[in-house]
């Protein structure tokens, strides 16, 4: 009797295997165990090599934040020192207003020229500080990405100095529009109702943002001083010139040592002190996350 296909052990075996469910199809070569020991293998040095990675870019950051910590110090200085040039400076400034308010009031029918101050090729009538309230560093360090790898109380410290430097060049820039306008008092100019009033509105003008830069400006030395990146008593001295021993300009003031030389009060520089802490900018321990 003659066999057909379906007949025999192979014919059994085909059809049991076409039985089995998909996935118990497939076996691997090597074994079940030998096949998830590779595949653990595998996961693992994923994991490692994920972790190294993380690893190395927050070494790199903590080294780019410890460069620019140092990098910040030359800028947070300067604005220490030009916040105490402003402090100091403030009531020379206002005495100075003060006697061009009085000038306007008392003068006839013609104005009484004020005197010219000239410094830096320059002509005033008002001396007073002029400086680029810049911070530069924390601009670059924001640009590139580093910044946000400060520690949460470093950022706040650093971006509140930043946001007080920008809306002190704000100042300035106004306090040079004023100053061009109070230029007319150098001449002798018939003087009217319209005229004395438009004059005594931009000196009390002026007079208003010094007054609101003066504080700005010791708040601004109280925290930086708090957070302990003041300069030293003697830098701050050197810088502020009274004796006029050097050239005002870009590394010395000229503004003590014009205000005593004229007879014009100036502040102390150290009366910062006498502002309320900044107590939610205290640096934290740590530079970086």
């Amino acid at each position: 009797m003659t066999s057909t296909p379906d007949d025999g052990p192979i014919a059994a075996q085909l059809h049991a295997t076409a039985q089995r469910p998909r996935w118990r199809r497939f076996s691997p070569s090597m074994g079940w165990r030998a096949f998830w020991s590779e595949i653990v293998i595998v996961v693992l040095g994923v994991v490692i090599a994920l972790a190294a990675n993380e690893a190395v870019q927050d070494w790199n950051w903590r080294n780019k934040v410890t460069d620019a910590e140092v990098r910040l110090q030359d800028d947070i200085a300067w604005a220490f020192l030009w916040s105490a040039e402003k402090s100091v400076g403030q009531p020379c400034v206002d005495a100075q207003l003060a006697a061009m308010s009085r000038k306007v009031l008392e003068s006839g029918d013609t104005l009484q020229p004020m005197p010219v101050v000239t410094s830096l090729d320059l002509q005033r009538v008002v001396y007073m500080p002029n400086r680029p309230w810049r911070f530069p560093v924390w601009g670059a360090l924001l640009a590139d990405g580093t910044a946000p790898h400060f520690g949460t109380q470093r950022q706040a410290l650093f971006g509140r100095i930043s946001d007080g430097l920008a809306l002190s060049r704000e100042s300035q820039s106004e306090e040079r529009r004023l100053g061009g306008r109070l230029l007319l008092m150098r001449d002798a100019i018939p003087l009217d109702p319209g005229v004395r009033t438009s004059l005594l509105a931009d000196i009390n003008n002026m007079r208003s943002i010094t007054a609101y830069e003066g504080l700005n400006a010791r708040q601004r030395m109280r925290l930086i001083a708090d957070a302990g990146l003041a300069p030293p008593e003697a830098t701050v001295e050197r810088f502020l010139n009274a004796s006029g021993k050097h050239w005002p300009g870009a590394d010395f003031s000229g503004m003590p040592h014009f205000c005593k030389t004229q007879g014009l009060p100036i502040g102390d520089w150290r009366d910062y002190r006498k502002q309320p802490a900044m107590n939610i900018l205290y640096p934290d321990a740590g530079v970086a996350k």
